[in-house]
């Protein structure tokens, strides 16, 4: 079980069991992976919706990040959380 960065464990969006599926990732990915996201439309829409404001971005990436542990994507909800 992997242990969580401090950003995903004080989580308010993330709930405990979205968290727990989280932590069952044996590996994260790695950096050329999550780079590899950054041209999907979806992940370049909400990066140019909140330029210059982290913090909402940061709270709409952990939404989108929700949206793919619903779906089962556990490694693609990462690649989201570490952009």
């Amino acid at each position: 079980m992997f242990n969580l960065p401090s950003f995903v464990k004080e989580s308010y969006i993330l709930s405990d069991i979205e968290k727990e599926r989280l932590s069952s990732i044996l590996i994260l990915p790695t950096e050329i992976e999550v780079d590899s996201i950054r041209v999907l439309p979806e992940i370049q829409e909400l990066q140019n919706a909140f330029i210059g404001d982290e913090s909402t971005l940061l709270v709409h990436l952990q939404l989108k990040a929700k949206e793919y542990l619903n779906k089962g994507d556990i490694v693609m909800a990462w690649k989201i959380l570490l952009l």
